[in-house]
Formats: C-alpha cells, structure tokens, sequence
C-alpha cells in the first residue's frame, strides 16, 4: 500500500471513528450473546426460545430462527463466543483486500462502527457478513453457507436473486437441499416461530429513520423491488453482488446502523473482472514465438 492510500484509509477511518462515537450510547458488551443465551434456556426449559421474550425491553428481544437458541448452550461459553465472532470479523476485511486490494480496506475503515459494535455486543450478524462475503468465491459450499446465514438471520434468502440472475441452477438447488436440510433439524419449533412473526409486533417493528419503511409501506416494498431487480439484472456484472446484499439491507424493515456491516461482504473487484469476484489474473500471450 503506497503512501496515498494509507493517508486515504485514515482519512476513512477518521470518518468511521466519528461513526463508532455515534453508536457508542447504544453499544453494550455482550447485549446480544445475553439475547441468545436467553432464547438458549427457554428452549431448553419451556421447548420455546421465544417465551423468553416476555418483559425483555424491545431492543433484546430474540427474533430470529430457532437456530441460534439451539447451538447457543454449546457454543455461548463468552470466551469461545467472542473469539468466534472475531474471527468472523476478519473474514470480509481479508475478502475485501484479495478482492479489491487497498481499496477493500476503505469500507472497513469507514464502517467501524457498524462492525466493531456488532463485535462488541456478540451479534451473530458478524457469522453473516462472513458466510455472505464468501459466497461469490466458492461454489456449492457458499451455497451451503448462505443457507447458514439466511438460518441465522433471514435476510440472507434474498441474496438468491444473484444466483437466478447468474442462471446458477446448481448451486440454487443445492442451497434449497441445505435449506431443507436446516429447517428439517430446527422443525419443532418452527411453528413456534411463526406464531412469534405473525402475534408480535415487536417481531418486525420499524425503527425510524433508518428503513424506507418510516415513509410508507408502498415506498418500501416498491424500492425493494426496484433494487431486487436491478440485482437480478446486473447479477453477472461487477455490481451483481453488491447490489444482492443492498436488496437484502434496504428490504430489512428494521435497519440500525450496525446492520451496514452487510455491506463489507460485497467488495467491488477490478473492473477488468466483469462477471467474476476474482482478481484478474494476466491473460496467455497469443503471440507465436
């Protein structure tokens, strides 16, 4: 990295330093391990991880699929759950350097806040970002991740519109057998789940000012759509994974600002890699001799 990039990422990194001293009044050590580890009991006391969210203030309310409260107990120990959410966290700023080079380190610096708050408060979010950053690297088994985010937080199901745009049939089906596969090992408390999303309000709430959401549920839907067929569209370009990941944040009906981390597992590659998330590589000589 020359001297003109590292004055760049500083300056980014002032920008995301001055973000990190915005969410610092909402940060909270452990917040969301606490979340999970609650959600972890009630499944195992009461065969509910939801019964757990009666009298929890709003913003430690347990919303996602069973999956979570089910390895939580194994996996929730803090010292193994903290080291485990900093290696994901590592995961899209290496993707970002091998796919975009010193460029790829300017989101990171940028977004700080938004990664090291999900860091901080043990948010599975950071197992997302790097199961979603990996996706456009590998085959079958970024499919089998994507379905491990999308079981870990939903939104991550949208992301398929980047492999119908790509006509990745293969690798399509393959997620739908994962998929089949997780929802066949978390079936006793799906219905559970359902009836969570459809009884309780706070289960999709719309937080103000940060989803299109706060304007209206046309506007919403519509600039979801809008953005879910741009990805569709331009899925095989440079801009395809990008735009997947932005589909699934603007389609969220509750955004905070940490949830702008998604945003690191879609580095944009060189642009002499159009359709590809690899560094391009030197083409053979055609020249005889």
């Amino acid at each position: 990295m020359n001297a003109r990039w590292a004055v760049l990422v500083a300056f980014y990194l002032v920008l995301g330093l001055l973000g990190a001293w915005y969410l610092s009044g909402t940060t909270s050590p452990g917040a969301d391990l606490a979340t999970y580890q609650r959600a972890g009991d009630a499944l195992l006391t009461t065969g509910n991880p939801y019964s757990a969210n009666a009298g929890v203030p709003e913003d430690y309310v347990y919303r996602y699929p069973p999956l979570l409260a089910m390895i939580i107990p194994v996996l929730g120990w803090p010292p193994l759950w903290f080291t485990l959410i900093g290696l994901a966290t590592i995961v899209p700023i290496v993707v970002g350097y091998r796919v975009s080079g010193p460029a790829g380190l300017l989101p990171v610096a940028l977004l700080v806040g938004a990664w090291g708050q999900q860091l901080i408060n043990g948010n599975a979010q950071a197992f997302v970002v790097a199961l979603l950053a990996i996706v456009p690297l590998t085959r079958g088994a970024g499919a089998i991740g994507l379905a491990v985010a999308t079981m870990l937080k939903i939104h991550p199901l949208l992301a398929i519109v980047w492999y119908a745009g790509r006509q990745e049939w293969r690798l399509l089906g393959i997620y739908a057998v994962a998929m089949a596969v997780l929802t066949l090992v978390q079936l006793p408390w799906i219905p559970d789940m359902i009836e969570f999303y459809l009884a309780d309000p706070v289960a999709t709430e719309t937080i103000p000012g940060m989803s299109l959401r706060v304007l209206g549920v046309v506007p919403w839907i519509i600039g979801t759509a809008a953005v879910g067929v741009a990805a569709f569209v331009f899925a095989r370009t440079r801009y395809g994974w990008l735009l997947a990941t932005l589909f699934q944040l603007v389609a969220l009906p509750r955004v905070l600002m940490v949830n702008l981390a998604l945003l690191l597992a879609a580095p944009l590659p060189p642009r002499a890699a159009q359709g590809s998330t690899e560094r391009p590589r030197p083409a053979p000589s055609t020249t005889p001799g």
